[in-house]
């Protein structure tokens, strides 16, 4: 009954849903592309040719399986046992390349802020996953549970239905298994939620069949068309925004990098190793108390200022070779052709910004309205403190409200600021930062390139607009 209440008062198109379980390959990682180039490399060592047709066939199988069906079907000289091992060492080179696909983490995220359960029920391996999620660490640790193709509770492979009630039942949801909603792409998997007595979004590629598509309760191109309200689960609280602000080491420019791996030379000659908590907590401050605290906290032979200096010498040689961040310059320009504000604040000084930008993006950043630096002499706090956010906000000509302006992060101090100072933050973190970082933010992407400026009232890119 009291589902039943929770659909009419939300208006859902179909049953509520307390639970939501997400296959893993090519529907959170875009690994069928990797699956594929992978396995015509080895078959093209038999001069076969692998077709889209048997791959669909292979779709959500574990590995033990689809090596055999390929042996098999191919009629390939070698057991099947021997296709694992050349497979094996080709993916193992290709998995830690995967990107996350469109709409990704955003809707994990935003379930789990909403209090959502959510699981992974993958057909992969342990070790597959764990090489598949190399550089998604940080993604994968807002799921509650994690369930692989080799747990030993899932005795039937998609499409009977173990996978999926055992991550329900890791889940407590004990005899509301029909509340668990399932996230698939392969129709194997499909079948698998349906045995389950599950409902399924099905996120299919786009050339597969319908008729391989028509068993799902519903079908959608991407994530990002994915409405939560219409499985009664809470809408996404975005709210349109006018103005955008950025930060720039690491969001707009690929700098963070370049100071991780000069950090690491130094410690490595004290015999030290970086520790990732550590960066989680200065990253975003600006570079004066990153030292000083750097040097307590490893206990350095240096002054703040000696470290400094040392670290400085060796960075202002890369900051010129310095690259835009995937997504960048589509953003920019797309909001800067629809008369959208947009600024920088940044807590590098205005020499070391204009060594990062001045070799190479001088047109991009005149783009922006204005820029903020950390040396600016208005600036009396850097963050996580909001002054930086609110100071770019009263320097727009319009001075816009607060709840008005959309800020862009990569680092935990970052999102503190941009929350404090009263605004929405879109964070793009480094892979690595996990789920206590990640959950401020008000939305999170894996990549620039994943943002849809209509989630906050802003102009559409004109390929969208259909969303």
């Amino acid at each position: 009954l009291d589902s039943l209440l929770q659909e009419i008062k939300m208006g859902s198109k179909y049953r509520a849903v307390k639970a939501v379980l997400f296959d893993m390959d090519g529907l959170l990682l875009d690994t069928e592309n990797i699956y594929t180039l992978g396995t015509q490399t080895i078959l093209s060592q038999y001069g076969k040719e692998y077709t889209w047709d048997f791959k669909a066939k292979l779709m959500g199988k574990r590995t033990d399986e689809v090596a055999r069906m390929i042996v098999d079907h191919y009629e390939l000289p070698i057991p099947s046992e021997e296709w694992v091992v050349k497979s094996t060492a080709v993916y193992k080179e290709l998995f830690p390349t995967v990107s996350a696909l469109p709409g990704v983490a955003k809707l994990v995220h935003h379930l789990v802020k909403s209090g959502i359960p959510i699981a992974v029920a993958s057909s992969s391996s342990t070790p597959a996953y764990q090489l598949k999620t190399t550089n998604h660490t940080g993604l994968f640790s807002l799921f509650d549970h994690i369930i692989t193709g080799d747990n030993e509770k899932v005795k039937n492979a998609k499409p009977a239905p173990d996978i999926f009630l055992h991550a329900a039942d890791k889940l407590n949801m004990g005899e509301s298994i029909s509340n668990c909603l399932v996230v698939e792409d392969a129709p194997l998997g499909v079948e698998a939620g349906i045995n389950a007595g599950m409902q399924v979004v099905m996120v299919p590629d786009k050339r597969l069949h319908s008729d391989h598509t028509s068993k799902a309760t519903l079908t959608l191109p991407n994530l990002h068309d994915f409405k939560p309200e219409d499985f009664s689960l809470p809408p996404y609280p975005y709210t349109p925004v006018t103005h955008v602000i950025f930060d720039m080491d690491g969001l707009l420019l690929n700098t963070q990098n370049m100071y991780s791996s000069v950090s690491a030379r130094i410690l490595a000659k004290h015999g030290k190793e970086p520790d990732w908590n550590f960066k989680m907590k200065v990253i975003g401050r600006r570079s004066e108390e990153v030292a000083a605290m750097a040097v307590e906290h490893y206990q350095l032979p240096y002054s703040g200022e000696e470290y400094l200096q040392i670290h400085e010498s060796e960075l202002y040689a890369l900051f010129p070779t310095c690259d835009l961040m995937p997504g960048v310059e589509r953003l920019l320009r797309h909001l800067k052709k629809n008369n959208v504000k947009i600024a920088v604040a940044t807590s590098s000084a205005r020499n070391i910004m204009e060594m990062k930008t001045q070799t190479k993006h001088t047109e991009i950043f005149s783009l922006f309205d204005h820029i903020v630096t950390g040396c600016d002499s208005e600036l009396v706090k850097s963050k996580p403190d909001p002054q930086i956010y609110d100071l770019a906000r009263q320097r727009f000509s319009d001075c816009p409200d607060s709840d008005k302006c959309l800020v862009f992060e990569d680092a935990p101090n970052g999102v503190v600021a941009g929350l404090a100072a009263g605004m929405q933050v879109v964070m793009i973190p480094h892979h690595k930062t996990g789920k206590e970082y990640l959950l401020p933010a008000t939305q999170l992407l894996s990549s620039m390139a994943d943002f849809q400026p209509q989630d906050f009232g802003l102009p559409p890119f004109a390929s969208d607009n259909s969303s």
